[in-house]
């Protein structure tokens, strides 16, 4: 929203004059937009910042100009002209001021926009009418030291509405200073609530993240079990389920030191990625030593094929095992379950057969796969 609305308080009935107020109204609100602002990234909005000031200044410089140069050529009075150069000396001094000190600022916005509201009171409400009708007494035959003299004895409605656009600046910087407090309590929210999201994230991606075995967790797995499932319920394709477990841990796991055991579930889970040929199946941990894997459009042969590399794949391994009296190396015991689901709430149902066909081959020895 625009601070300055041009409107016909702001004739001097000198047309050449008005336009140039007018484009100076246009920066002077384009430097508010900018300042209040909050949307803007930081290195941006100092950019766009600077380039407004920039072209406030310059503008400024060549109105200034212009003004003095018709002042000396109409012919006003010295005093008249020495007040207008002091206050456009006054006004480049301040602006430039206040932009160089703008990091030690914290209050940069009400300080620079209490300045340029001030100054439109002052000056382009007060100085330059009273120097437009002193032109117009002396193109009319009074001399310039008499306009000026009766410029000074008659305060009329301009100073009065210089008075009031003061006091409605020391006003703007009150507000503006709660707009401040207010812009940054909300810019802290935000802050807060990107903190709070990546948290989310973060506490998400660990529940549904293994960080040992860098795999997915038993969580995530039984989460896409169940729309898998449901996805090839819808489309009559089969969905095999492979639990892998290690061979002769449960008994000696709890008395093994944990850095070996540990390297041991590394080891055998990379193997159990690696015999993996699709991006679609879903290695997970799921349970103390052991793994399961989902096997989307998968049929008995197919699943078969899988779980035979990694039984081969594991014992090639040739990882010694950590504490066991019964085998040297580690292998492991693969049971296999597919078929189409016939509801979508079948998921606990395949996978009890996996779990199933697994301990069986376990029974059997171990180093093996069983097919439910």
């Amino acid at each position: 929203m625009d601070l300055f609305v041009w409107d016909r308080h702001f004739n001097t009935g000198l047309p050449a004059l008005d336009e140039q107020h007018r484009a100076l109204v246009v920066l002077f609100n384009e430097l508010h937009s900018t300042l209040f602002d909050l949307s803007l990234p930081s290195d941006r909005r100092a950019r766009v910042l600077r380039r407004a000031v920039d072209r406030l200044m310059a503008y400024a410089r060549v109105q200034f100009a212009a003004e003095e140069a018709l002042m000396v050529q109409v012919g006003l009075d010295a005093r008249h002209v020495a007040l207008h150069r002091r206050q456009h000396e006054q006004f480049i001094h301040n602006l430039r001021d206040i932009w160089g000190r703008r990091d030690q600022l914290p209050d940069l916005p009400s300080r620079m926009m209490g300045f340029l509201a001030s100054w439109v009171g002052l000056h382009v409400l007060g100085t330059d009418p009273a120097m437009v009708r002193q032109m117009a007494q002396v193109q009319a035959g009074v001399l310039p030291s008499v306009a000026h003299d009766h410029a000074e004895r008659s305060p009329g409605a301009d100073q009065a509405l210089r008075a009031v656009l003061n006091m409605v600046g020391v006003m703007f910087q009150d507000l503006s200073a709660k707009t401040q407090a207010l812009g940054e309590a909300q810019l802290e929210q935000a802050s807060a609530e990107q903190r709070l999201r990546s948290m989310a994230h973060q506490l998400e991606h660990q529940a549904r993240h293994d960080a040992l075995l860098q795999v997915a967790s038993q969580r995530y797995f039984e989460q896409r079990l169940d729309e898998e499932v449901a996805r090839a319920f819808r489309r009559e394709e089969a969905l095999a389920v492979m639990v892998i477990d290690l061979d002769h841990f449960s008994d000696h796991a709890p008395h093994m030191a944990l850095p070996l055991v540990d390297a041991c579930l590394q080891a055998v889970t990379e193997v159990v990625v690696q015999a993996m040929k699709r991006t679609t199946d879903l290695v997970a941990r799921h349970g103390a030593h052991r793994l399961a894997v989902l096997m989307p459009e998968t049929d008995r042969q197919g699943a078969a094929q899988a779980a035979r590399r990694v039984v081969e794949r594991v014992e090639q391994l040739a990882h010694p095992h950590p504490a066991s009296a019964v085998a040297e190396l580690v292998t492991v015991s693969v049971g296999i379950a597919s078929w189409v689901p016939r509801s979508r709430t079948d998921g606990h149902m395949l996978l009890s057969e996996a779990l199933a066909a697994q301990n069986f081959a376990r029974f059997q020895g171990g180093n093996r796969l069983s097919l439910a």
